[in-house]
């Protein structure tokens, strides 16, 4: 299975963002957001990496499996 593939999850203690106790389930909630597209967007909104900043991988990982793209493809063929 490719790494991109592979699926986020909270670390043993079930917390995504141990520093400031921010859960998988709150992040998820907060990713449905519109406006949530960058660390910087989390932090402001949840404080989720606001801390030691050791989740910012994980919480990176999260936000790149729920990017979408800010535009539709535009077909070529005519």
């Amino acid at each position: 299975m490719p790494a991109e593939s592979v699926r986020p999850t909270a670390g043993p203690t079930g917390f995504v963002c141990t520093c400031l106790r921010i859960t998988e389930r709150e992040l998820l909630g907060t990713l449905s957001h519109p406006g949530i597209r960058t660390l910087r967007d989390l932090r402001r909104s949840i404080g989720a990496g606001d801390g030691c900043t050791a989740c910012h991988p994980v919480l990176q990982r999260y936000l790149d499996g729920r990017a979408q793209p800010s535009c539709p493809p535009i077909c070529s063929a005519r």
